[in-house]
């Protein structure tokens, strides 16, 4: 994950222009942050439990960068608007969504190497997992995993990481925690991962198309509970849903623990500042 990256500072600018003026200096512009080397003497934003905090915290030995943590990635990018920091280091999926049309932020960055996103099950159900697989095999082969990528992305973050030549076939004899409903748990706060509509009606995202459609496939209704982060894989294993669909990175302590599929969408690492810096 939910994501999942631009504004004018005139009163921090109108301030170093003050600053400048009584200390006889130069006029010094804003600071280019291009590449993480850039962070050191920056504020950066981030959402905390995620992938580029954990980054950012091992990039910052010397605590030589000043890093926001906030619970949402709405929050980081309400602050890059404002000019209360300078970036926001966050997942291609979610930059995506932030930069795309004639946005207000842009991408000056994206890493190289794209962490793998997967689905999250209960170990003692390999009967589902199986199923599950064969369902987003299903969505590679028929290429609606491509055009929920596309309706979400802009991009297709899911491009080359499985190659299905031949129709899936589903496994039957599969459980679910209430007959006939796959459910799923998610942290609704994390566009274009997982979200709300302006009214909070309605759920909307990748993840959620992803799982509407894998209902689809297994012949199950579809059940999402919107959950906090920090509680979601103590409510899998409380058997309060079948799975996770929320921008879970997969690494070997969560497959240690859990039936995780294998990627169904790649994210990478980027940085995103103020259109206009």
């Amino acid at each position: 994950m939910k994501k999942k990256f631009t504004i004018a500072l005139c009163l921090l600018l109108s301030l170093s222009f003050v600053l400048a003026g009584c200390g006889g200096g130069s006029e010094e512009a804003a600071k280019e942050i291009n590449s993480p080397a850039d962070f050191n003497g920056a504020k950066i934003a981030v959402q905390t439990q995620t992938t580029a905090d954990e980054s950012i915290t091992a990039l910052n030995t010397e605590e030589e960068i000043t890093i926001e943590r906030y619970e949402s990635i709405k929050q980081c990018f309400d602050d890059l608007k404002l000019g209360r920091v300078d970036a926001v280091y966050v997942d291609s999926v979610v930059a995506s969504y932030y930069t795309k049309g004639e946005s207000e932020y842009k991408r000056t960055w994206i890493s190289d190497e794209a962490e793998p996103m997967g689905i999250v099950l209960q170990k003692d159900n390999p009967e589902l997992a199986a199923a599950v697989e064969a369902a987003i095999d299903t969505m590679y082969f028929d290429g609606t995993m491509a055009e929920i990528a596309i309706k979400n992305f802009g991009d297709d973050f899911t491009a080359g990481l499985r190659d299905i030549t031949e129709q899936p076939v589903i496994p039957e004899g599969f459980t679910t925690k209430t007959a006939g409903v796959f459910s799923y748990g998610t942290e609704a706060t994390y566009p274009p991962m997982e979200y709300t509509t302006d009214d909070g009606k309605d759920f909307i995202g990748f993840d959620i198309d992803v799982a509407n459609r894998i209902g689809e496939i297994l012949g199950l209704a579809v059940n999402v509970e919107n959950t906090s982060w920090d509680g979601i894989f103590a409510g899998l294993e409380k058997n309060q849903y079948d799975s996770i669909l929320s921008a879970v990175s997969i690494n070997k302590e969560r497959q240690e623990k859990y039936n995780v599929t294998k990627p169904y969408v790649a994210n990478a690492l980027c940085i995103v500042t103020k259109a206009g810096e």
